[in-house]
């Protein structure tokens, strides 16, 4: 019997998915940056990645600087 995937939230459609199915982010010191397994953490599904409105109201509700962040969904989505 396999054991049943978590369950995490998109915090800009507020959507629950599985947890691998999420990019998972840390917001640092009015940064965000890749999880590097320390601290709390914050979850962006696919979805809302592609959506340039919603990734404009995700920079703003935290104060982030939009050409960093951007590149790193970039390079996140990439890679992933």
């Amino acid at each position: 019997m396999t054991k049943p995937q978590p369950i995490r939230m998109c915090i800009s459609c507020r959507s629950r998915k599985a947890q691998s199915s999420l990019l998972r982010l840390k917001l640092d010191a009015k940064e965000m940056i890749a999880y590097d397994g320390k601290g709390r953490s914050v979850y962006l599904c696919d979805k809302c990645i592609k959506n340039q409105k919603k990734m404009r109201g995700i920079i703003k509700r935290f104060g982030l600087d939009e050409e960093r962040f951007l590149k790193l969904l970039q390079e996140l989505t990439d890679n992933g």
